[in-house]
């Protein structure tokens, strides 16, 4: 299923992918993301996120921005930032992306102590990492079963129900 068949009113967690691939123009599903954003800004969709997948969104685009800049491997460019503070500072183009998520008319969870203790049990129970078993728990939690994510390790959960944004290039 793809974004653009999200169902008006729907209530819908969004993943740090889908901000990731709006806010990089020259990304494959820059066109569906910004298309399903814009149908949650304008409300026709009930948008919700956490405050932990906006920092990740933010991480994703800081290491976007400087490998844009850098000829370094991007499984390198964590390490490569760590040694190099001065270059951390010159990079800008993401630091807006909290402030633009939060216009966007979208419910933000806030991350608990206790949040993060309860999804721990999401963990044992379908195998995921602690984000996504964060993510997961909020969905749980708030009776959302819709996602919109291009992460497909949420199909093996079955109470949920996976949008996919549509690449430009199919």
């Amino acid at each position: 299923m793809y974004l653009h068949e999200i169902g008006a009113g729907s209530k819908v967690f969004i993943d740090a992918n889908i901000f990731v691939y709006h806010f990089s123009e020259g990304s494959e599903f820059n066109k569906s993301c910004t298309n399903f954003l814009v149908r949650v800004e304008t409300s026709e969709i009930h948008g919700i996120t956490s405050a932990g997948i906006i920092q990740e969104a933010v991480h994703r685009l800081m290491m976007v921005e400087a490998s844009a800049l850098l000829n370094v491997e991007v499984k390198n460019l964590p390490k490569y930032l760590k040694q190099h503070p001065e270059f951390v500072k010159q990079l800008t183009q993401h630091l807006v992306v909290p402030r633009k998520i939060s216009e966007l008319n979208i419910e933000i969870v806030q991350i608990t102590p206790q949040l993060i203790e309860k999804s721990q049990g999401i963990k044992t129970r379908y195998g995921f990492l602690s984000n996504d078993a964060l993510s997961l728990q909020i969905m749980e939690d708030g009776g959302i079963t819709i996602l919109a994510s291009n992460d497909s390790d949420f199909s093996r959960v079955e109470w949920l129900k996976l949008y996919l944004p549509v690449s430009t290039a199919m």
